[in-house]
C-alpha cells in the first residue's frame, strides 16, 4: 500500500505543477491574446502565490486533524472547477483572479503530500519518498512540457487548461478509492486519541525561530525563487534570449526536467544511505544538501558568463538538480522538529518558501522592463540575483542548522511500519 500511496501522490504532484507551469508555457500566446506587458505578466505570475502561503498552512493543519484523503480530495476537485473556468477568461482581471484562486487551493498539496508520505515510510526512506513527490513536480512542470506545448498549439491555451482540470477529477477518484489514510497500526493508535495535543503559541513561536527551522525555511525560500522563475520565466527566456522556437523550447525544458530529476533523486538517495549508516542529521541531511545548493548556485551564475545555448541548458540541468535537493530533504528536517504535527511543520516550510512566489515574478518583470531595450541584461540580473541568494542561504544552512536528535532508531521505525503493513 505504501507504494500505491506514493505513486498516486507522485501523479498528484504532476498535476499540481502542470497547473503551475502551463501558464509559463502558454506565456507568449496568452500575452498576445490579452495584450499584456512584461510587468502585467509578472503580476499574473505573482498572483498565484498571494494566498498560497496562508492556505498551505490552513489546509495542512486541517489534514493533520481530519485526514489527508478528505482534504486532498476536496482541493483537487476545486482545481478541476478552476481549470474549466479558464474557458471564460477574456481579460487580465479574470486571469489574475483565476491565478489567485488556483494558488489558494493548490497551496496545501505539497505539505500534505510530504506529511502523508512520512506516515508510510521509515526515516531511511523518507528522503527518497519525498524526492519522488518532488520529481512529480518536475515531470509536471518540465518533462511533459512538449505535450503541454503541443496541446496549447493544437487546441489553444484555454482548452489545454481545461484538459488539466479533467486530469484532476480522475486523480481525486483514484486517491479516494485506491489508498488508505494510514498504515493499520498507526490508524489504530490514532483512533485511541481523541484529538491532537494543543501547542502553546509561545512554544511554537520559539520552535519556528530556532536555527534548525528558520534556516531550513530560508534555504527553501531561496530555492523556491528559482522554482518560480523556472515556471514563469524560463520558457520565455529560452525563446527570447536563447533564441529557441516554441517547439525547441518545449524540448529544452523537458531535457532540463529529466536531468534535474536524476540529479536531485541521486542526492536524496545519497542522503538516505548516509543517514541509514550513521544516523547523523548534520552529515547526511544538512551537509549533503547545503553543498549541493552551493554548487548549483555557481552553475546558475555561470550562465551569465557563458551564454551559449547548449551550456545554458546544461547549466540549468545541474543548477536545478542540485539546488532542488532542499525540496525533498527540507520537509524531513522540519517534521523531525515536531513529528506529531508533521503536516503543520511542513506547511510552514513550504508556505514560507512560497512567499518567494509572490515576489519573484513581479521583480523579474520589473527588472526586464527597467532594462529597456536590453532585455538580455534584465534576464542576466535576475539570474545573478537568484544565484547569490541561493549561495548565501546555503552557506547559512550548512553553518547553523543542527536538527534535533531523536532517540527512536531508524530500524525500530521501519520495523513498526513493516508490521503495520
Amino acid at each position: 500500500m505504501r507504494w500505491v500511496v506514493l505513486v498516486i501522490l507522485f501523479f498528484g504532484a504532476i498535476i499540481n505543477f502542470a497547473d503551475k507551469s502551463i501558464i509559463g508555457l502558454a506565456a507568449v500566446p496568452i500575452m498576445e491574446d490579452l495584450d499584456l506587458s512584461y510587468a502585467e505578466w509578472g503580476l499574473v505570475g505573482s498572483a498565484y502565490y498571494w494566498l498560497y502561503p496562508v492556505t498551505g498552512i490552513i489546509g495542512a493543519a486541517y489534514a493533520d486533524k481530519i485526514g489527508a484523503k478528505k482534504v486532498l480530495g476536496v482541493i483537487m476537485l476545486v482545481w478541476a472547477v478552476l481549470q474549466f473556468g479558464v474557458l471564460a477568461v477574456a481579460a487580465l482581471p479574470l486571469l489574475v483572479v483565476y491565478r489567485i484562486l488556483l494558488g489558494a487551493f493548490e497551496g496545501p498539496y505539497s505539505p500534505i503530500a510530504y506529511s502523508h508520505a512520512d506516515k508510510w515510510f521509515p526515516p531511511k526512506l523518507r528522503g527518497f519518498a519525498n524526492s519522488v513527490i518532488v520529481s512529480g513536480g518536475t515531470v509536471g512542470a518540465m518533462i511533459i512540457a512538449p505535450l503541454l506545448v503541443a496541446m496549447i498549439t493544437m487546441l489553444g491555451w484555454k482548452v489545454a487548461f481545461a484538459c488539466l482540470g479533467a486530469a484532476s477529477v480522475v486523480w481525486a477518484i483514484a486517491f479516494q478509492f485506491l489508498t488508505k489514510e494510514t498504515p493499520v497500526k498507526a490508524y489504530e493508535k490514532a483512533k485511541k486519541k481523541k484529538k491532537l495535543e494543543k501547542i502553546r503559541l509561545k512554544d511554537f513561536g520559539k520552535l519556528l525561530v530556532s536555527k534548525a527551522a528558520l534556516f531550513t525555511t530560508l534555504a527553501y525560500f531561496s530555492t523556491y525563487i528559482l522554482v518560480v522563475w523556472i515556471a514563469v520565466w524560463l520558457p520565455v527566456y529560452l525563446i527570447e534570449v536563447v533564441g529557441m522556437s516554441q517547439g525547441e523550447m518545449g524540448i529544452g525544458v523537458m531535457i532540463i526536467g529529466i536531468a534535474s530529476v536524476a540529479i536531485y533523486m541521486s542526492v536524496s538517495s545519497l542522503s538516505d544511505r548516509l543517514f541509514k549508516k550513521n544516523q547523523n542529521w548534520r552529515v547526511s541531511r544538512v551537509y549533503i544538501v547545503g553543498a549541493s545548493m552551493i554548487v548549483g548556485a555557481l552553475c546558475l551564475a555561470s550562465i551569465i558568463i557563458f551564454p551559449n545555448p547548449v551550456w545554458a541548458v546544461v547549466a540549468m540541468c545541474v543548477a536545478k538538480g542540485l539546488t532542488y535537493a532542499i525540496l525533498p530533504i527540507g520537509p524531513t528536517i522540519m517534521i523531525n522538529e515536531l513529528p506529531e504535527r508533521g503536516g503543520l511543520m511542513t506547511s510552514i516550510l513550504t508556505s514560507s518558501g512560497n512567499i518567494a512566489g509572490i515576489l519573484a515574478p513581479m521583480v523579474t518583470g520589473l527588472i526586464i522592463n527597467l532594462s529597456g531595450s536590453n532585455e538580455i541584461l534584465g534576464y542576466n540580473l535576475s539570474v545573478l540575483f537568484m544565484a547569490v541568494l541561493v549561495f548565501v542561504f546555503a552557506v547559512l544552512f550548512i553553518t547553523l542548522v543542527k536538527p534535533t536528535v531523536r532517540q527512536q532508531s531508524d530500524e525500530s521505525v521501519e520495523s513498526q511500519s513493516a508490521e503495520s503493513l
